[in-house]
């Protein structure tokens, strides 16, 4: 048997030769694929050239199949009027605009990323109106909405799992949540189907505030669980909604509170909240009536008791037909509401409604009309008054043109 030995000295030869054959071969390639290039023809490498175009093109195309865009721009005529004690009235009228745009992307499956820009400012929270005035100034553009949605199935359950700034996630109305706030932390859903009958249940972990004094005060929190069933019937569609808001640390006196009506933070905020709604076809639209009961079940502190613990807030409504779709199609609105002074955190209830306080009491009423298909115009009027106290009358006449794309 021959063995071959090889000194120190031999392995580093033949680890060179190794490396100089390789550079000669790439560089062999190279030349053969330069003198390639070069033989080619100027329609040959133009040709070329757009198959690359078309490839990155191509992928770009892939990219953007994943994004759903979306958004409206609102412009409004606001006029107000408020009477005060001893007639003191006072006028307004004002110009407004409000652009929102965004897009869902679809990252896996059950997996999207979700983002809206609004003009709402930083200082916003419950609008995202920017009034005509300022000497033509540019308007603020900011985030209003950032989150992730995975929507799996789980032991027969959908559930949808968000986490970042995004929509409250429950069967809601205006006397709790207005229409524009979005909320920041994590929610979970879950909905089943049985038969004619669904069940839903939403819950949410919000933060509200985060309090850095130094002083030993807690951050503020916003909980939240709901349970809904909507049952089909003969007679039309039922839906009952019970849900339990809980302000937690709210009633906290070192945490930064604040809100339009100077809430004490020595009282708690712990909303129930109670939700019913039924539907049909009625002359081929859809009417709605429905009906609202809450109460702030936390304890009131003392300093906010006027006549009795004025915790509780209600409301009854009816809605006929739905615009947007195209020329002529309308709906119709009535509202009767009562929001007692101590019963809502009014900082993320509706903005609209007696000048976003509590203690109010009053109507709305409107209507819109298709223009074209997610064009419309709409008109809406408040009519309210403080619920207790002093005389505090306003009136509020909203006229939109909408466009939805």
């Amino acid at each position: 048997m021959f063995k071959l030995k090889i000194c120190k000295g031999g392995v580093r030869m033949l680890k060179k030769g190794f490396l100089i054959g390789a550079m000669a071969v790439a560089t062999l390639m190279g030349g053969m694929r330069s003198v390639a290039m070069a033989e080619m023809s100027d329609q040959e490498m133009r040709l070329l050239a757009l198959e690359e175009k078309q490839n990155a093109n191509a992928e770009l195309l892939e990219i953007m199949k994943r994004f759903t865009w979306k958004g409206d721009l609102r412009l409004r005529y606001q006029g107000e009027t408020r009477e005060q004690p001893n007639n003191v009235e006072s006028d307004r009228d004002r110009y407004r605009l409000r652009f929102r745009v965004g897009a869902d992307i679809h990252m896996l499956k059950d997996l999207d990323i979700g983002f809206r820009l609004n003009t709402a400012g930083l200082a916003e929270r419950d609008s995202g109106n920017q009034t005509f005035d300022g000497g033509f100034t540019h308007r603020a553009f900011d985030l209003d909405q950032a989150f992730f949605r995975y929507t799996p199935s789980v032991a027969g359950w959908n559930t949808t799992w968000q986490g970042g700034k995004f929509d409250p996630p429950f069967m809601r109305s205006e006397v709790v949540f207005d229409s524009d706030i979005t909320v920041e932390g994590i929610s979970e859903q879950f909905s089943k189907k049985f038969g004619n009958t669904q069940l839903d249940a939403n819950f949410g972990q919000f933060v509200y505030d985060e309090i850095n004094s130094g002083d030993g005060s807690d951050d503020i929190f916003i909980l939240g669980y709901q349970g809904v069933v909507t049952q089909k019937t003969d007679l039309g569609k039922f839906k009952f909604a019970v849900a339990y808001y809980d302000v937690a640390n709210a009633e906290d006196p070192l945490s930064t509170f604040s809100g339009t009506t100077g809430f004490n933070t020595n009282s708690e905020i712990k909303m129930l909240d109670f939700m019913a709604e039924w539907s049909e076809k009625v002359m081929g639209q859809e009417l709605k009536v429905f009906g609202e009961y809450e109460q702030n079940v936390g304890k009131i502190d003392s300093a906010d008791r006027t006549s009795g613990d004025l915790n509780s807030a209600w409301q009854v409504g009816a809605k006929y037909g739905k615009s947007g779709k195209k020329f002529g199609d309308y709906d119709l609105k009535v509202i009767y509401r009562v929001v007692q002074a101590n019963s809502v955190l009014d900082t993320i209830s509706d903005s609209d409604f007696h000048g976003s306080n509590s203690n109010g009491r009053g109507f709305e009423a409107g209507g819109s009309l298709g223009l074209a298909k997610g064009v419309q115009l709409a008109i809406t009027y408040f009519n309210t008054q403080e619920e207790r106290g002093n005389k505090d009358e306003r009136e509020i006449l909203q006229t939109d043109l909408k466009f939805k794309f």
